[in-house]
């Protein structure tokens, strides 16, 4: 027979986590201090509310023990509430968004740490948890039940990191608070990518296409200018080499920005002068950089035939740049490990 051990307890333990603090830190130290400040009070506020014992804060973390289940997972709302009110008169960079994950097990308290397996459950449902949001495993759901006034939805069975059994999960769905964008910093695209991405979507073909693809005779009722340059020489349709080699050109200009990209758009233009795919891209180009650059020693060797094409092309650009903005990437946030968990 076994003796008792006085040092268990059962405790809905919760994990708290603020999204991307490492890269917050990374761009900006005062800023993100000062944030993370602000939040500390939030939390200790509501955890008085609650009848919640701070056990550690770690960072920008913090572990809390209830006695009460149904309290742990009021006073998570309460905090999601009320930061998601403060996020909402700051700017994106200042915004502090939570993970929240409440696990109900059994602990030991030994000197001023806790430990068990219910510890490591609970740090783990933290990282299953949306940002803005609340996980809960099953054990807690069980207790809340029809004493919240929330609505909860089934995760199902989610496999958690170094924990033996696969935990069943779910998720509070806190009406009124919006949860965190998927990348609080998000970066601008590239000029030169948008561009690539309005020509693409305007054409609806390929590069191997753009390259081969003839230039559309003028319209003959446009009747020529007395004013109009002298027309210059014909110049014979480009032969097959003279395509590859433009295309080629296309290809590097891709990869390139600035003045090196209406370079080798020209030298693409002067292998294959009569593609109207090639004059598009490079007055789109020429409307991207600064006049100086556009008025270079390369710029008086253009051809005749870029010029109509940068005016037609450039309205067009502008209004297809809006809707290549919008296929943004999302960068990954580094996870926080804590120093808590028993891995």
């Amino acid at each position: 027979m076994t003796t008792s051990d006085g040092n268990r307890r059962l405790k809905a333990i919760m994990f708290t986590d603020i999204k991307g603090y490492s890269a917050m830190m990374g761009q900006n130290e005062a800023l993100t201090v000062k944030a993370v400040l602000e939040h500390r009070e939030i939390v200790r506020e509501c955890l008085s509310r609650h009848d919640g014992e701070e056990h550690e804060t770690i960072g920008d973390a913090f572990v809390v023990l209830f006695d009460s289940v149904v309290n742990s997972v009021r006073c998570g709302a309460d905090i999601q509430a009320h930061l998601a009110e403060r996020n909402s008169k700051l700017p994106q960079a200042e915004q502090v968004w939570l993970r929240i994950g409440i696990h109900l097990g059994d602990i030991i308290l030994q000197g001023d740490g806790i430990y068990g397996d219910g510890v490591n459950v609970a740090a783990r449902v933290q990282d299953k948890a949306e940002p803005g949001g609340i996980s809960i495993t099953e054990q807690v759901f069980l207790q809340i039940d029809g004493k919240v006034d929330m609505p909860i939805e089934a995760q199902g069975k989610v496999e958690l990191k170094n924990i033996r059994n696969p935990q069943s999960l779910y998720r509070l769905k806190l009406d009124g608070i919006k949860f965190a964008p998927h990348d609080p910093e998000p970066h601008k695209q590239p000029w030169w990518l948008v561009i690539l991405l309005a020509v693409l979507a305007l054409g609806g073909a390929s590069t191997w296409y753009l390259v081969g693809r003839p230039a559309p005779p003028p319209p003959a009722s446009i009747a020529t200018p007395a004013t109009a340059p002298a027309p210059a020489a014909p110049t014979a349709p480009a032969g097959d080499e003279n395509r590859a080699a433009a295309g080629r050109k296309i290809n590097a200009a891709m990869a390139a920005a600035g003045q090196a990209r209406v370079d080798l758009l020209r030298e693409a233009l002067a292998l294959d002068p009569e593609n109207a795919a090639v004059q598009n891209m490079l007055a789109m180009a020429m409307a991207n950089v600064p006049a100086p650059s556009v008025l270079g020693p390369g710029a008086a060797t253009a051809t005749a035939a870029s010029q109509p094409a940068a005016a037609s092309s450039a309205p067009a650009a502008k209004a297809a740049a809006p809707r290549a903005k919008a296929g943004g990437n999302v960068e990954g946030e580094t996870r926080i490990k804590r120093a808590i968990v028993v891995e």
